[in-house]
């Protein structure tokens, strides 16, 4: 399935379609660290699951927020919020091994 990464997504936005999904089904199995002193003032990482499929998401105060999900799922958070999200250069989620690259900061939690 093909996958997308939205990009400057506005960070009140970002953070409802977190709490969207969570309230959906979807479980927060890796997020930044909240011992961090940045934590969601610099920074904020959250990769949330469902039935397989995973959708991640990276913020910051510079670039706001990215999604990168499959097309449907893009697609279905776009229908549920009224928005047609940007695609455009990835400040963080274009980097294939972003996860591991950071593991010491976050917290998985499955």
């Amino acid at each position: 399935m093909e996958t997308r990464i939205a990009t400057n997504i506005e960070t009140e936005l970002f953070y409802s379609i977190i709490k969207f999904l969570t309230k959906t089904g979807w479980k927060i199995s890796i997020e930044y660290s909240a011992n961090l002193f940045d934590k969601g003032i610099d920074f904020d990482l959250y990769q949330l699951n469902r039935n397989g499929e995973t959708i991640l998401f990276a913020w910051t105060n510079w670039f706001e927020g990215e999604l990168k999900a499959t097309t449907r799922n893009i697609e279905n958070i776009e229908l549920q919020f009224g928005v047609s999200l940007k695609f455009g250069n990835p400040e963080h989620l274009g980097k294939e091994n972003i996860i591991d690259e950071m593991k010491v900061l976050l917290d998985f939690k499955e």
